[in-house]
């Protein structure tokens, strides 16, 4: 697929994982604006990582969007040799009249309900990242940067005291098959965007040997999965899904069924 345009209304499309938690409040970005953009203004080298691309797409918003102003970007906070951290962006609202620190997430989580605490559910689909250390990050190392001595000298002319902080915080939640239908409390449940299974139940229930698939490059996670074309078989992409569990990697799948209704899910390999 590898369509800037398409990941990134996949980018914009995907909600925030909350509006407000935890003291911490979302920016709002216009869909709406979207079809005025100048498209041919998004270039972005296929090297990039999804994170960084993802990055890069928000900064396309901004910089299309009539509602904002980008001041600065990706501060680098280095002090005797040592990096303390980055500023993402910093931004004007032209609308609410009011200057913004933004600090940028995309994530993928998989919610496990057989974990105690609610929050301590979410987890990243390796089991190496988990929704409550990134929100911990966020309160106590990105946001408060701003505000360090040893981030002054790289604001110059710029006083931190007048921004309001707030953040970008996209997700897509994937949920186990038995719990597709229930409600998830609080976060947002739009970000569910399908379920995830192992490998065992996978190949164990007969009808998904009858669908068709589409294991997405990395890139492509953010795409709707209905905008895809090509499909390949059962027997086909579980070879490819195997390659991926060898090496610890729960990949991100795309189905289409008898009705050709689409729907993305991970196979995991824990």
């Amino acid at each position: 697929m590898n369509n800037l345009k398409t990941q990134f209304l996949g980018f914009m499309n995907t909600p925030p994982l909350f509006k407000e938690l935890d003291g911490l409040s979302q920016i709002e970005l216009d869909i709406n604006e979207v079809k005025e953009f100048d498209f041919t203004e998004l270039n972005i080298t296929s090297k990039l990582t999804l994170g960084s691309r993802i990055e890069r797409f928000f900064e396309f918003y901004i910089k299309q969007s009539k509602n904002y102003e980008l001041i600065k970007k990706n501060i680098q906070i280095i002090n005797n040799k040592q990096t303390h951290g980055e500023i993402d962006f910093l931004l004007y609202d032209k609308k609410a009249e009011e200057y913004l620190h933004i600090e940028h997430v995309y994530k993928f989580y998989l919610y496990d309900d057989s974990i105690e605490n609610e929050l301590d559910r979410y987890i990243g689909p390796n089991r190496n990242d988990t929704f409550v250390k990134k929100l911990e990050k966020l309160k106590n190392k990105q946001l408060p940067l701003l505000y360090k001595n040893e981030t002054q000298e790289y604001l110059e002319g710029i006083d931190v005291n007048s921004f309001k902080q707030k953040i970008c915080l996209k997700g897509n939640i994937y949920v186990p098959m038995h719990f597709s239908g229930k409600d998830i409390p609080i976060l947002n449940n739009s970000c569910v965007r399908g379920f995830y299974i192992k490998r065992e139940e996978f190949i164990k229930q007969k009808h998904f040997k009858e669908y068709k698939y589409h294991l997405p490059t990395r890139n492509d996670w953010v795409c709707d999965c209905n905008t895809n074309e090509i499909w390949i078989s059962f027997d086909d992409v579980i070879t490819s899904i195997d390659i991926l569990l060898n090496q610890q990697k729960s990949p991100l799948v795309w189905l289409k069924n008898k009705k050709n209704i689409s729907q993305s899910f991970f196979v995991t390999w824990w």
